[in-house]
């Protein structure tokens, strides 16, 4: 009996485990790659926002500095070294500058899945859907069809768009 519990698994063993373990993580990450599809695509004229707020700031920072606060506060940093203002604006502008880079990606890979379906007919109720927050009714107004077949393309198209964005762990 203890010798049982003490018997090390095979590699065959471990294998099939992980197996099993992928399948059942990917059949929740379908649902998953969805939602997440459809959270980027709400979420990118937002990021176009963002981007160019703050590219404003960045030029502002560097045409007018930092608004300056009371010279008997001081910043350190974790390993207790005083930065100074010139430091502490550089540092700002860099994180600023990591974040635009970073939204701009996405941005770039949301426009990159988007042209792959903009062959599709019903392309633009993504665009109706989730850059301009229409409803499937208004949907269907502006494109001339029934609700059902909105929520039928746009679930396919956000489909493909998860495809696109996630690759196979979106298909099964």
């Amino acid at each position: 009996m203890s010798n049982a519990k003490n018997k090390k698994p095979t590699v065959e063993e471990i294998i099939n485990k992980t197996v099993l373990a992928t399948r059942l993580s990917c059949a929740r990450e379908t649902k998953d790659t969805f939602k997440a599809t459809e959270k980027r695509l709400y979420a990118y004229p937002l990021l176009l926002a963002k981007i160019q707020d703050d590219k404003e700031m960045i030029a502002e920072i560097e045409m007018y500095g930092l608004c300056e606060k009371s010279h008997s506060i001081t910043r350190f940093i974790r390993s207790g070294i005083r930065l100074d203002p010139e430091e502490i604006k550089a540092g700002i502008l860099m994180d600023l500058r990591a974040q635009v880079a970073n939204d701009t990606h996405e941005t770039m890979r949301i426009e990159k899945a988007l042209a792959k379906i903009a062959d599709d007919e019903y392309h633009d109720i993504i665009k109706y859907k989730y850059f301009e927050q229409k409803s499937d009714e208004e949907i269907a107004d502006l494109i001339h069809c029934t609700t059902r077949t909105v929520r039928t393309h746009k679930s396919a198209l956000v489909g493909r768009l998860s495809v696109i964005l996630y690759g196979a762990g979106a298909l099964e």
